[in-house]
């Protein structure tokens, strides 16, 4: 029976399950369990998903056995490359042109625990000029101030903003506080000459747009 590396090289990396790919990380086993099987448990821990194990930290890692904190941290590393790269692919594109661009471009906010807030900048041809988060809040709040917002807005050549959080519940249904948030921030536009556009909430069960909802 091939090993994951063996594997690796004669079927490409693609072919190996999640446990596989981690038990090449850790490289070794423990007495009497196998790297692979140091991986699975790993893995069952965390509720064999990748998401919760990159949300965990080294504390967490160092409780499954026959995990020390040079694996730990390798799998840390390997994780946070993984979302670097995801997260740089995803702005690579320039134009925003509907929710479905918004919510693409902000899907790594879904890893996040606590609710942060982000601005997109756009100009007069919905061009991206910038992204920036401002706030973070606990795992069930943000706390977001329409002077937060225009400060990173009156940067740039802005025409107009898109405003973006996260629910780290899973559920992108707005609480009461966001659309008051949604009114003082558009209100603060108009005054400013910077247009909100729109915004949208992202979670793991979805998004909700306030302009697709015609909430704004």
């Amino acid at each position: 029976m091939e090993k994951p590396r063996e594997r690796a090289v004669n079927h490409g990396i693609k072919s190996l399950s999640n446990a596989e790919l981690i038990s090449i990380l850790l490289r070794t086993g423990k007495k009497g369990k196998s790297v692979v099987e140091v991986s699975e448990s790993m893995l069952k821990r965390f509720e064999n998903s990748l998401l919760e194990m990159q949300r965990a930290d080294v504390e967490d890692l160092l409780k499954v056995e026959g995990v020390g904190t040079a694996k730990a941290l390798t799998i840390q590393a390997a994780l946070e490359i993984g979302y670097r790269m995801w997260h740089e692919s995803l702005r690579k594109k320039k134009t925003i042109e509907s929710v479905e661009d918004v919510y693409n471009l902000c899907e790594d906010m879904i890893l996040l625990s606590v609710e942060t807030v982000r601005v997109i900048v756009l100009n007069s041809q919905l061009g991206m000029i910038a992204t920036r988060d401002i706030t973070i809040g606990t795992a069930t709040a943000s706390l977001i101030h329409p002077r937060e917002i225009f400060s990173v807005a009156v940067k740039y050549p802005t025409s107009g903003i898109i405003l973006v959080h996260n629910h780290p519940s899973g559920n992108p249904k707005p609480s009461d506080d966001d659309f008051k948030v949604t009114k003082r921030v558009k209100d603060a536009g108009k005054i400013m000459g910077i247009e909100l556009l729109d915004h949208v909430i992202v979670a793991s069960g979805g998004y909700y747009s306030f302009a697709q909802e015609n909430k704004i």
